[in-house]
């Protein structure tokens, strides 16, 4: 009898220990990844004082040397989640990430940040392929929607979270006597100390070994080659390719969201005469309003994905998602609050996304092979990512909407891709025929 927790049910053998524990990890992981791109200006500004005009480019370059990393390394994670276990791989990447908080504030020159940037981007990769192939793993399959919905909230509220922690506290012990480096390194080390207490956590409450169809032949190890071998000829399922390009898409434009938001209230607060602290400080209630509206977004559409064919959710999350960035164009500054209905809807079609593309590769994967191919998708993913960073950063420096439209033309090209597999190959819709059998 599989169990429950809440109205969601699990796969076999996951138990509600198991659930809780990744769902803090939902919270924890997504949060501190975001947070060292939301904290990166103020190491860049007290720490190393460096020029305003050069932090675009230098963001921008520690951005894209961490998904080169990714890109090398999301793979060999996907591979090593189906042969050695979820768990091992979701320590080892938190572990990495609390080490690169603890030893970032400590660079002195841009060598060593971009040194110290290695260990975290190892560790980011680790967790991006191990978070996405346990999302697969732990919902049965008539509870995948609600489950990966629940999973994108707890990723909202972390980024919401960590924004708030890391976004007010250097200011705050700024304000009682800290020099501005001591803030820096004291924010950064409560932030790996997190990351600490956080593996131990993993460590002992996420499901050992590796997930099979027959349970008789757990201990049968897959073998490397043709694990790669399933990813390649993963893609001949045409849902399983859009998966691959909407986590592109998904990957991108939660990058975009993160880097270039946050950017432009500083260059916007600087022509109003604001100092970058202030400019943070006033775009944080943009951040807890946008993620707060998504997150009841996310489980309407969960809800939604659960009774409708997933390919069909997959055309609603991208044609949602063509229009919200298009009305950039009408944006002025992310810190004028009359703008802020269009980065609401920015913001639900992000997480629209990242729900409708999770479901989708969840029920198209192998269970057996399920890491190998969602560690392919995580790859398109990082693609995304270092697409989104350079060309945006690029584009950012014509005009800050630039990243946003490219973001809308490629939820654009996706819009006509679900369409056209809507109709050539739209798969099952679990919920029918669920009810015919």
């Amino acid at each position: 009898m599989k169990d429950k927790l809440g109205p969601i049910f699990l796969a076999e053998g996951i138990s509600r220990i198991n659930v809780i524990t990744f769902f803090y990890s939902c919270f924890i992981c997504i949060g501190l990844l975001a947070g060292m791109n939301f904290v990166q200006g103020y190491i860049l500004t007290v720490v190393l004082d460096i020029p305003m005009s050069g932090q675009g480019t230098i963001t921008g370059n520690l951005a894209f040397a961490q998904e080169i990393i990714a890109i090398a390394l999301i793979g060999p994670f996907g591979i090593l989640c189906d042969r050695i276990g979820r768990k091992p791989v979701f320590v080892f990447g938190t572990l990495l990430i609390s080490l690169g908080f603890a030893i970032y504030p400590y660079a002195s020159t841009l060598t060593e940040l971009f040194i110290f940037r290695t260990f975290f981007a190892i560790g980011a990769a680790s967790l991006s392929c191990v978070l996405a192939v346990v999302t697969g793993d732990y919902p049965a399959e008539q509870s995948r929607g609600k489950f990966v919905s629940a999973h994108s909230v707890l990723n909202a509220f972390g980024v919401l979270g960590f924004a708030i922690i890391l976004g007010f506290l250097p200011k705050s012990l700024e304000s009682n006597g800290f020099e501005p480096i001591e803030a820096a390194k004291l924010t950064m080390l409560l932030a790996a100390i997190i990351g600490l207490i956080s593996a131990w956590v993993f460590y002992k409450g996420l499901k050992s070994g590796v997930p099979n169809e027959d349970n008789s032949k757990q201990n049968a190890k897959p073998d490397t080659k043709d694990l790669i071998k399933v990813g390649l000829k993963s893609m001949k399922n045409p849902r399983i390719t859009l998966s691959f390009a909407a986590t592109f898409l998904a990957r991108a434009d939660v990058s975009v969201n993160g880097l270039f938001i946050s950017q432009w209230a500083i260059t916007s607060g600087f022509a109003m005469g604001l100092t970058p602290a202030e400019s943070m400080g006033k775009v944080v209630p943009v951040i807890v309003i946008t993620n707060l509206i998504s997150v009841f977004w996310a489980f309407i559409f969960g809800w939604i994905i659960d009774r409708i064919n997933r390919v069909a959710a997959m055309t609603i999350a991208m044609g949602m998602g063509m229009m919200a960035y298009s009305l950039i164009m009408t944006v002025d500054s992310p810190l004028d609050m009359s703008n802020l209905p269009v980065f609401i809807l920015i913001s639900c079609s992000a997480i629209g996304t990242v729900v409708a593309t999770a479901s989708l590769i969840g029920q198209e994967a192998p269970i057996r092979e399920r890491g190998t191919v969602i560690g392919f998708s995580s790859f398109f993913g990082a693609i995304g990512i270092l697409i989104a960073t350079s060309v945006g950063g690029r584009l950012f420096d014509i005009s800050p909407a630039g990243p946003f439209l490219l973001i809308a033309s490629v939820n654009a090209i996706l819009f006509i891709a679900s369409v056209f597999i809507l109709i050539k190959s739209p798969g099952k819709n679990f919920k029918k025929d669920q009810e015919t059998t």
